[in-house]
């Protein structure tokens, strides 16, 4: 029976190796009906599960492996990874540490294990933490393109750009038409007439068929271009490569107009002015979470880096955690983190228990500090519900230029395939998306003054020091002058705007709109019947 269960764990490991799932699963079920007790039997099919993007279910049968096997390094580091991929950032991290200590006593030394202990760290926000697995990962394997994609990421969010554009090559040369690389490699800047990676991502672009990869590859030259000033072509990769995406989207605007419509409805004054003194009290007392919110691009990365260079703040990046746990709570069925119905439905939810929940989330990064950061952009989506579940948050938003917030949307490259950014697909819809963005910043405003403050990010980057002191006070913290000194914050920046945020604030952002004005005269016009011009 031993010889039979070893040939039978072989067939099961190659079959996963070759995307044999179905086979995989009925051998090692027949591996388990034969040894109950065999750990890697139900290690295996939490791999499966993983891949079939059922989180929860890899979790349970990890866990079961790891009661077989305690000391299994590999089964602990990927428990950890997959805490951090539902977002329980607590047992990632305290999964995690076990593993990183084990790891440290046990050899061989395994490769995989290693880079699935720094995509751990590095999904928690723990970039710093993460880069020494990813750098022993490629140590112990120079042939594996994604390990080197894994440590250049975390190199770059730590401001390391020099490695990280070296790690991006090495991943390039390794997997040549990785197209997430090429795009990020291209988002470290340094492009010029000498020295770009234009024939080369030419090359790759009429080779592609599939639309993600065409978009990655599409910004990545619109990128280059823009820094060689050529608008025309810039727009032009950008155009046929966001088309081409959209087209696949089962998207109307319509669906993002029906939940700001509910939002607003639901957060109509009448009501708030009438439940607001019991409804408002119902919420988990704490004072620790400061939001930077607003339309993607707009700054809010600025400020969060103003805000977390002061001594008593801490951030903890981009946080999806409110969102996620908002419908968790409304139990919505829809494929969307926030829509009409989850809004309906939230109106419901326990919010003390959402706000406490949201507390404890984040403890993995927070620790102790008297406050801390959530700079997830359009948690402003949320404002309301975060006032009800926290009502000692304070929430900051970013205010900028319509035409410059509209273009710096469109080009940007959000994460591919997340719904929140379907609007950026076209002009068009990103600017009736700051139409309802700014209707609902009004609404907050009016409804929450004592917790809701809006900063314009022209008179931020123009006038910093006496900007930042009043965002200072609003949070109810003392002035410190190293608030301004941005480009000293040591934290790692796991956003668009990590190159940017490594230099002193500076203004050349202002008026970016006006090399793609050509592109822009049905936005103009809308925007001025919408009297927000």
């Amino acid at each position: 029976m031993v010889n039979n269960i070893k040939q039978l764990h072989k067939q099961a490991q190659q079959a996963i190796n070759q995307r044999q799932y179905k086979q995989a699963h009925q051998l090692i079920i027949s591996i388990l009906s034969q040894d109950k007790y065999f750990a890697d039997g139900y290690f295996l099919l939490g791999m499966i599960a993983s891949v079939h993007h059922n989180n929860v279910k890899a979790i349970e049968l990890i866990q079961q492996a790891i009661v077989l096997a305690p000391e299994q390094v590999e089964y602990i580091a990927q428990l950890a990874k997959h805490y951090a991929l539902v977002n329980d950032h607590v047992q990632a991290l305290y999964h995690a540490d076990i593993a990183a200590n084990l790891s440290s006593k046990s050899s061989p030394k395994s490769a995989l294990t290693f880079d699935t202990l720094g995509v751990a760290y590095s999904q928690i926000g723990l970039h710093q933490q993460a880069v020494p697995f990813f750098k022993q990962a490629v140590s112990a394997n120079k042939h594996n393109g994604q390990f080197f994609f894994n440590l250049a990421t975390s190199l770059k969010f730590t401001g390391d750009f020099i490695g990280a554009r070296q790690a991006y090559e090495q991943t390039i040369a390794l997997m040549p038409n990785y197209c997430k690389a090429h795009a990020a490699l291209t988002s470290l800047g340094d492009i010029t007439l000498n020295n770009n990676h234009i024939e080369r991502l030419t090359k790759l672009y009429q080779q592609l068929t599939q639309s993600d990869n065409l978009l990655y590859i599409g910004h990545a030259l619109a990128k280059e271009y823009e820094a060689l000033g050529d608008y025309n072509k810039a727009y032009q990769y950008l155009s046929q490569s966001k088309k081409v995406k959209l087209a696949q989207l089962d998207y109307q605007f319509s669906d993002d107009e029906d939940m700001f419509n509910a939002l607003t409805a639901l957060f109509n004054p009448q009501q708030v002015s009438n439940s607001s003194q019991e409804a408002f009290s119902a919420g988990f007392d704490s004072d620790e979470p400061l939001f930077v919110v607003g339309m993607p691009r707009t700054g809010t990365t600025l400020v969060e880096r103003i805000l977390s260079k002061h001594s008593a703040v801490t951030s903890a990046g981009e946080l999806q955690h409110f969102g996620l746990l908002l419908k968790e709570l409304s139990k919505t069925t829809s494929n969307k983190v926030i829509d009409k119905a989850t809004v309906m439905a939230a109106a419901s939810i326990n919010y003390r228990k959402l706000g406490k929940a949201y507390i404890d989330s984040t403890r993995a990064i927070t620790g102790s500090s008297a406050k801390f950061v959530d700079k997830m952009p359009l948690n402003v989506l949320y404002a309301g519900f975060i006032i009800k579940a926290l009502p000692k948050a304070k929430i900051i938003c970013l205010d900028r230029n319509p035409l410059d917030t509209i273009v710096s949307n469109y080009r940007q490259l959000f994460a591919v395939n997340f719904s929140y950014y379907n609007y950026a697909y076209d002009l068009k819809t990103t600017a009736q998306f700051y139409h309802q963005f700014t209707q609902l910043t009004k609404l907050w405003l009016m409804l929450f003054p004592d917790n809701f403050y809006v900063v314009n990010y022209e008179n931020l980057v123009n006038n910093p020091e006496e900007e930042a002191k009043k965002i200072i006070e609003f949070c109810g913290l003392d002035w410190q002058d190293e608030c301004i000194d941005i480009h000293k914050n040591p934290a790692p920046v796991a956003t668009a705007s990590v190159v940017q945020v490594r230099q002193p604030i500076h203004n050349q952002s202002v008026g970016n709109w006006q090399k793609y004005q050509d592109y822009l005269t049905e936005v103009i016009a809308y925007l001025e019947k919408k009297e927000l011009l």
